[in-house]
């Protein structure tokens, strides 16, 4: 298959392609030609990607469904389809396989069996939210995927989640957005948070607020589309050196944000006063020793 990497000849490949989050024209060159030559498409649901091939003129495919409650019962299928030399490939309903999607098991078995598989890269919610959220990653993040659905067990999650200092990003399901919303605000209080949705569609949306602020919001009216969530760290101690926070400020302007922004967004990082840190990054300029944004040495 051209659009891949060279196989032994007659040798069966299994694909995992990465398919529109919305917008139709976001499929990659590549995998347009791994669905085209493709002997048998494995989908999350057939009614989303034939919508998809037909988009693009492919037709005549073979599809199989491949979900959570069927994937172990369709192995000795894919196993035997890759047997015989075909090209088997991967596409959940929307993303990225694997993430929060069917597909691990499939993936490891056909490795364990000895076939290559071969990552098709392109969309990806998580990756497409995190890249609009105007948050320096580089330290990390704690993925969650979606949350558990009855409150009691998100609460028990949460809990276990409170003293994470890195930013913890869901997916949420529109019809538990409100209650999870009240989970948050119970257990880890009114941190700052940034939501999206309906990601590359026409009623596309990435706000920042706190978690009151959404829910106020969401139990006013109801979300539509899938939902990303990414609910800031807990707040630091009061004895933060201010050469971090004002290195965070400096990293900001360094990306094109006014000195003014980029002081609101470390304030409200880290719930502090922005008149006060905005005092310090002029004060800056001049020679002093400083160990805490609130004492002096």
């Amino acid at each position: 298959m051209s659009g891949a990497r060279p196989t032994p000849e007659g040798r069966g490949v299994l694909y995992v392609v990465a398919t529109p989050i919305g917008n139709l024209s976001d499929l990659t060159l590549r995998a347009l030609e791994v669905l085209r030559e493709a002997d048998l498409i494995l989908c999350e649901d057939t009614r989303t990607t034939r919508k998809l091939l037909t988009h693009y003129g492919i037709r005549g495919k073979r599809l199989l469904s491949l979900y959570k409650d069927n994937e172990r019962r369709r192995l000795p299928q894919i196993l035997k389809a890759l047997a015989e030399g075909q090209k088997v490939a991967l596409v959940s309903e929307a993303g990225t396989p694997g993430i929060s999607d069917p597909g691990a098991l499939v993936v490891s078995e056909t490795r364990r069996a000895g076939f290559p598989v071969v990552p098709v890269p392109g969309p990806s919610a998580l990756t497409a939210f995190l890249s609009v959220c105007g948050r320096d990653l580089s330290g990390g993040f704690l993925f969650l995927g979606f949350p558990p659905p009855r409150s009691a067990e998100r609460r028990r999650l949460l809990a276990e989640l409170k003293e994470v200092p890195y930013p913890l990003v869901f997916f949420v399901p529109p019809h538990r957005l409100r209650t999870f919303l009240g989970d948050l605000l119970a257990v880890l209080g009114d941190r700052p948070a940034i939501l999206g949705r309906e990601l590359t569609k026409v009623f596309e949306e990435v706000v920042s607020g706190r978690v009151s602020q959404f829910l106020e919001r969401y139990s006013a009216e109801s979300p539509r589309g899938e939902i990303l969530l990414l609910v800031e760290p807990a707040l630091p101690e009061k004895s933060l050196s201010a050469e971090k926070i004002l290195a965070e400020v400096q990293g900001l302007q360094a990306r094109g944000l006014s000195l003014k922004k980029a002081v609101k967004e470390v304030a409200s990082r880290y719930g502090l006063s922005s008149k006060e840190l905005y005092r310090r990054m002029i004060e800056k300029k001049r020679p002093r020793e400083d160990s805490n944004l609130r004492h002096r040495d």
